[in-house]
């Protein structure tokens, strides 16, 4: 015949201790095992906290260096700004001078080139003048020495008749004065 188990009824029963104990010994396990999940997470919440203080140290310092560069960009534009002003009223300086210049430099021309032609013109008549009285003179040298030869002549021939000389041909103007405006 078959035997029954009682063993297994037997631990059941037998030993109340033991089932407390081992109770004990799983909440314990249970209990290391929280212990040590929640010592990993204040790890890594220390962690977390350490890196969080560390970035914001470092984006403390980086804003105040932009704050720091701001401030001199706004410097430098601001002096930029207040050179480009300069420079742009100094432009408006320089073509004002420009334009002044080119006036005076219209009006001297205008009054130069006046002055050449009226020059021109003055020289020409004088020129002009000047080959007149050549031209007279030439005339007057011709006459002078047909006269001469004309007087040598009769005196050859023993003629009574003393030669005359040709009295001067004036032209309109005195050509030997001087008149005010040829001074200069």
């Amino acid at each position: 015949m078959p035997t029954k188990k009682k063993t297994a009824k037997r631990k059941k029963d037998v030993n109340p201790a033991l089932r407390q104990l081992e109770q004990l010994r799983k909440t314990a396990k249970m209990l290391r095992v929280k212990l040590e999940r929640e010592t990993r997470a204040r790890k890594i919440e220390a962690r977390i906290k350490s890196e969080a203080q560390k970035a914001r140290t470092m984006l403390a310092s980086q804003i105040a260096a932009l704050r720091e560069q701001g401030r001199k960009l706004g410097k430098n534009l601001k002096s930029a700004l207040g050179d480009t002003s300069k420079h742009d009223s100094a432009r408006q300086q320089a073509i004002a001078k420009i334009s002044e210049l080119r006036a005076q430099y219209t009006k001297k021309s205008a009054e130069l080139r006046s002055e050449l032609s009226r020059t021109t013109a003055e020289l020409a008549r004088k020129s002009e003048e000047l080959r007149k009285l050549a031209g007279e003179s030439a005339h007057r040298a011709v006459e002078i020495i047909r006269g001469e030869e004309h007087h040598a002549a009769p005196e050859a021939g023993a003629s009574p008749e003393p030669h005359k000389e040709a009295p001067p041909v004036e032209t309109a103007g005195s050509r030997y004065e001087k008149e005010p405006d040829e001074e200069q």
